[in-house]
């Protein structure tokens, strides 16, 4: 489905809603937050801002980086600071401003509703200038922080993703139109002063005396001279080490730090000579995903979207040493319940126990590291079952929940992806090869009882009674197995699907089923050999997953969050409810008056 068909379906269920006579659905809490974007240092604490918002952490002891605390916004590319206020772009939900005189409690004091993907901001005295994407350039005024207002928009011609402000004029990095600088002396009517071409995509910028300093993607970094605010020209460019993201520079101005996605670490570059720059650091800077960095005593400040905040001592620009870090997971794909706690996971988080008996409060209990891909958990007693795309299936005993015991592990043919456990048997799809059974029966000695081979792609799977249910989402198939001898499952019949089989829920005579595209497909299964379509419902984005609870079905739609959707009527079902998530919702369950969300950004409960 395109953006335009997205938004405008967006908005009729908007108009839909608000005659439902549904409980909405409620944020409650959230944890294990990734993709932090930038950071702001004041005292011994550092605000950043996250994909979900900002979090305060204690930095006075670089070796021991502790969380102070988090405000959920739903947002948040980068973050800027002026006394006691906070300010943070919210990509497509504008402005916050935060009050942060209490570091252990900030509050949010005010959301300003802004047009585009807000990334960037910068300040300058009273005003900001906020980089909104494809909108433009937007001016606000602060001089009331608790009351901000829009008092200009600017449409760049490009997509506007970065400023940096010196004197009275602000520097645009504007994709492929390059860099472009504004006359913002009267903050109300800003004019264009000023455009400099350049190879690449500009993507972030920052000033200094008669320079600007342009982080371009593929092309590196680009230095340009703006002395002449009319006739800026480019003097120098510095290669990538492979997509020069962000750029900043010490605070003498000799060095400038070039941020590199795709494992491209930090580039640190002698710009004494800002026509001739030169390698002043490590050779080799691979191995981290940065996004934004800070300078302050001799320390550099490194925010990766995949490992969190890394604090490096620069007192050897050749060598930096790394002296502390606040990890944070890279992505959270899967969660399962057990008890009174959570297990969640994804790509290299390592295996995560919480307890969320406060679903305000997430309180992390036990961690186990040696972990690289997991894609599902399961539970019976006290042991955890998980599949890992490299390790195929872990066994965990959680008679400590603190200490995960990892035990036995088996390689199953095929790259394992969901497991499901009934009775004394856990059910796991595998890409590239189909569906295994395994016999559980002694925990801490799983066994390989029997498998049927399919091929292709085997994402999620429900178990009821004699059958299984699994999503084929490459053949776009519901396949139903005949699963009553464990040795020696069968095919019982199958379905194809409209759009592209990704998840499933199974209740008496209906299976659920998340189809990519297409939304939701309800499924007559009372003749396993003849399912049939009965429903439909299509929804904003793209349906990875479902969980059932009374009479709805919710849905976890990639980018626009969950989708809630009344099923009182199978034939008939309809949308009840919506709430966006900051990343992609790929992976949900009930637990009890609560949802819980794995949003690859972060794991959130949701009050249902």
């Amino acid at each position: 489905m395109n953006r335009k068909n997205r938004i405008a379906i967006g908005a009729l269920f908007l108009t839909s809603l608000t005659a439902a006579a549904w409980a909405r659905m409620e944020y409650a809490g959230s944890t294990l937050w990734t993709r932090m974007n930038h950071l702001k240092i004041s005292g011994n604490h550092a605000y950043c801002s996250f994909a979900n918002g900002l979090a305060v952490l204690d930095v006075s002891d670089k070796k021991n980086i502790k969380l102070v605390s988090r405000l959920y916004l739903g947002g948040g590319a980068d973050i800027e600071i002026k006394g006691t206020w906070a300010f943070l772009p919210l990509a497509d939900k504008g402005l916050a401003v935060v009050d942060i005189a209490a570091a252990k409690r900030p509050v949010l004091k005010a959301t300003l509703a802004l047009a585009g993907t807000c990334s960037a901001m910068a300040l300058a005295g009273d005003y900001a200038w906020v980089a909104a994407g494809e909108a433009g350039l937007h001016g606000i005024d602060l001089r009331r922080p608790a009351a901000p207002k829009l008092c200009q928009t600017i449409d760049t011609p490009d997509v506007a993703a970065a400023v940096a402000v010196q004197g009275h004029y602000a520097y645009v990095a504007d994709g492929r139109t390059g860099l472009l600088i504004y006359d913002v002396k009267n903050p109300r009517v800003a004019v264009l002063a000023g455009k400099c071409a350049m190879p690449g995509t500009a993507a972030a910028v920052a000033v200094r005396g008669d320079y600007a300093f342009v982080a371009a993607e593929d092309s590196g970094l680009q230095i340009i001279h703006i002395g002449i605010a009319a006739a800026p020209h480019l003097v120098a460019s510095y290669p990538a080490s492979s997509s020069a993201r962000a750029v900043t520079l010490s605070p003498d101005g000799k060095y400038a730090f070039v941020s590199n996605h795709y494992e491209g670490g930090v580039q640190i570059l002698d710009v004494s000579n800002p026509q001739a720059p030169v390698l002043a650091g490590p050779k080799e800077p691979g191995g981290m995903e940065a996004w934004g960095i800070l300078l302050k005593d001799n320390c550099a400040y490194v925010a990766d979207e995949f490992i969190g905040l890394t604090v490096f001592d620069m007192s050897n620009i050749t060598e930096p040493k790394p002296l502390g870090d606040y990890f944070t997971p890279a992505s959270i794909t899967c969660a399962a319940a057990a008890k009174d706690m959570i297990h969640a996971g994804g790509d290299y988080s390592g295996f995560n126990v919480l307890d969320i008996r406060n679903p305000a409060l997430p309180e992390l209990k036990g961690f186990f590291a040696d972990t690289r891909r997991a894609h599902s958990f399961a539970v019976k007693g006290n042991f955890v079952f998980m599949s890992d795309r490299f390790q195929d299936f872990w066994v965990f005993d959680l008679a400590n929940p603190v200490e995960p015991k990892p035990g036995k592990s088996i390689d199953l043919p095929g790259s394992s992806r969901k497991i499901v456990v009934q009775g004394d048997y856990a059910y796991v799809t595998a890409d590239n090869y189909g569906l295994h059974i395994v016999n559980i029966s002694d925990p801490v000695n799983p066994v390989l009882a029997g498998s049927i081979q399919i091929g292709g792609f085997a994402y999620d799977l429900d178990v009821q009674g004699d059958y299984a249910y699994m999503a084929k989402s490459d053949a776009s198939k519901l396949m139903i197995f005949d699963v009553r001898d464990p040795k020696a499952p069968l095919l019982a019949g199958q379905l194809k699907t409209p759009g592209e089989a990704y998840g499933v829920s199974v209740r008496g005579d209906y299976a659920y089923v998340a189809d990519g595209g297409k939304g939701l497909q309800v499924v007559d299964i009372r003749e396993p050999a003849a399912p049939k379509i009965v429903g439909a419902c299509d929804t904003p984005g793209f349906a990875f997953d479902t969980a059932l609870a009374g009479d709805a079905v919710y849905v976890a739609d990639d980018k626009m969050g969950i989708i809630k959707i009344d099923i009182a009527n199978p034939a008939l079902p309809k949308i009840a409810d919506s709430l966006d998530t900051p990343g992609e919702a790929v992976d949900l369950f009930v637990d009890g008056n609560y949802l819980v969300v794995a949003d690859t950004y972060s794991l959130i409960v949701l009050k249902k």
